[in-house]
């Protein structure tokens, strides 16, 4: 959770930072069509869209992943009286649901992440 919370806490340094810096682009662009920084207005889409596309896939399949075993742990449910083994089993496999739903919130914000604190790395630079 440590490792989310880091991740989460630096993407949204990274992304206000990117935002200042690509709304000066935006209203210098504005002011001045043709000596419009192109490049950078260009991927302003394309790089969220790669990074959004890269963390929808991870979550999707993630979350096939997950439904398997929430399915498998709502048949331990109503499958037979709730001795103390069968309780054991349910809280394990609740446990593993758990760990995974929070490992997949991670891996999908891993390409985000890097794509913010990549931009605001190389904005940095430029300016």
């Amino acid at each position: 959770m440590l490792s989310a919370g880091q991740m989460i806490g630096e993407t949204i340094d990274a992304a206000q930072s990117v935002i200042s810096s690509r709304s000066e682009t935006i209203a210098a662009a504005t002011r001045n069509p043709l000596q419009a920084d192109v490049a950078e207005l260009g991927l302003m889409v394309s790089e969220k869209n790669k990074a959004f596309t890269k963390a929808s896939k991870s979550l999707a399949s993630d979350w096939h992943r997950m439904q398997r075993e929430m399915m498998a742990l709502g048949t331990m449910w109503i499958d037979g009286p709730l001795l103390p083994g069968k309780a054991m089993a349910i809280m394990a496999r609740s446990q593993r649901i758990n760990e995974q739903a929070l490992a997949s919130g991670i891996r999908a914000l891993r390409p985000i992440h890097a794509t913010a604190t990549a931009n605001q790395r190389r904005l940095r630079k430029t300016r």
